[in-house]
């Protein structure tokens, strides 16, 4: 698995805490900077990255990166991962609707890329202005048919909800137009604000009972429709799974590159300098400038437990015992004993896993489960 950040916006979201920057002359210099930190890691990390290679390209908004310096970066990225003789299953790149032309899906198709992410969010102007995004409604249904149409038969669409002035009849309008457009698999975020974003110091979000309303309605539409949910905000048809991101609720070793790009090596975290500027610079000494995170067995047990709960599949008792041993084993059913008697905990066919049902408030019952 490997990740890279492309940290460019034309604009801010008004919901997004990401980093990014507007200063797009700068991206020769931070694609060449990602270059440089990907040939100082390779060697060291293409042993411990599984043969069937996924890689992802976010941000910021990827699709504003020129042809000219993705393409050499695609070339050299893939070329070394298939020398080394891995497989490479998935590739996918972030792109705002506006940024979709012919031209450019015909060029991601030939470089390799086979799954395309759109940032949509909504299918209401009014919402999307609000939102400070560039494109519209017409534009994003637009982006993908020039999408199909190019060759692309693997598409994601993001979109929001819980943010503030959705009513549920727009929301039932966004989910059927984006099932009209039929894409592979649809992402679904309730609106979380977080700083630096515009609205976490300016926004009212709706109440718990309203967003609660919003997920539950997005489960049973999609579900009609075909789309099977395995995970808290993944929806897909059958078999279109989004192989990167599974992997990351797996705990596989990735590689981030670029500003605030995270790796993990399946030991520790590491994360890299949050600055375009001071990035380069750790590049130009060949030192990259990085935030190690080293985790305690308790931090690893945790984090496996939370991960695994976030999926419809959960986690099966024997694959508890082979990690942590049988007392392990008693010591969680001990710990999770009333959330099974409530039952807001299930157990099936020896797994144990939250009930989709109960997805919305899925934070709150995995705190309950972890070690303190």
């Amino acid at each position: 698995m490997i990740y890279i950040h492309f940290p460019f916006c034309k604009s801010f979201c008004s919901y997004c805490s990401f980093y990014s920057s507007t200063k797009l002359t700068f991206i020769p210099d931070v694609m060449h900077a990602i270059r440089k930190e990907w040939l100082l890691e390779r060697d060291k990390w293409l042993p411990l990255l599984s043969k069937n290679q996924t890689l992802y390209i976010g941000g910021g908004t990827p699709s504003l990166c020129p042809l000219e310096e993705l393409q050499p970066f695609m070339q050299q990225i893939l070329d070394d991962i298939k020398s080394f003789g891995n497989e490479i299953t998935e590739v996918t790149i972030e792109a705002n609707p506006c940024d979709i032309s012919p031209e450019y899906c015909k060029a991601w198709l030939e470089m390799g890329i086979n799954r395309l992410s759109i940032g949509i969010q909504s299918f209401h102007d009014d919402h999307l202005a609000a939102m400070n995004r560039r494109h519209t409604a017409r534009q994003a249904i637009e982006a993908v048919w020039t999408a199909r149409q190019a060759g692309f038969r693997n598409i994601n669409i993001d979109l929001l909800f819980g943010f503030p002035d959705l009513s549920m009849e727009q929301w039932e309008a966004t989910l059927h137009q984006a099932i009209e457009l039929a894409p592979e698999h649809i992402s679904a975020y309730q609106l979380s604000l977080d700083p630096p974003s515009l609205w976490e110091q300016q926004a009212t979000l709706p109440s718990e009972d309203t967003c609660f309303a919003q997920y539950t309605f997005l489960q049973g539409t999609l579900k009609t429709h075909g789309y099977k949910q395995y995970e808290i905000s993944s929806f897909c048809r059958p078999g279109k799974e989004a192989i990167h991101n599974s992997r990351y609720w797996q705990r596989i070793p990735y590689l981030g590159l670029g500003p605030s790009a995270h790796s993990f090596n399946g030991r520790n975290r590491y994360a890299n300098v949050y600055h375009i500027s001071k990035y380069m610079n750790g590049l130009r000494k060949r030192r990259p400038y990085r935030r190690h995170d080293y985790l305690t067995r308790r931090n690893v047990s945790n984090e496996w437990i939370m991960l695994q709960l976030r999926t419809t599949a959960g986690f099966s008792l024997e694959q508890l015992e082979a990690r942590k041993g049988r007392r392990a084993v008693e010591v969680f059913l001990s710990r999770i004993d009333s959330l099974m008697r409530e039952g807001v905990l299930i157990q099936e066919d020896e797994r144990i896993l939250i009930p989709p049902s109960l997805f919305f408030i899925a934070d709150r019952i995995i705190e309950n489960c972890l070690q303190p």
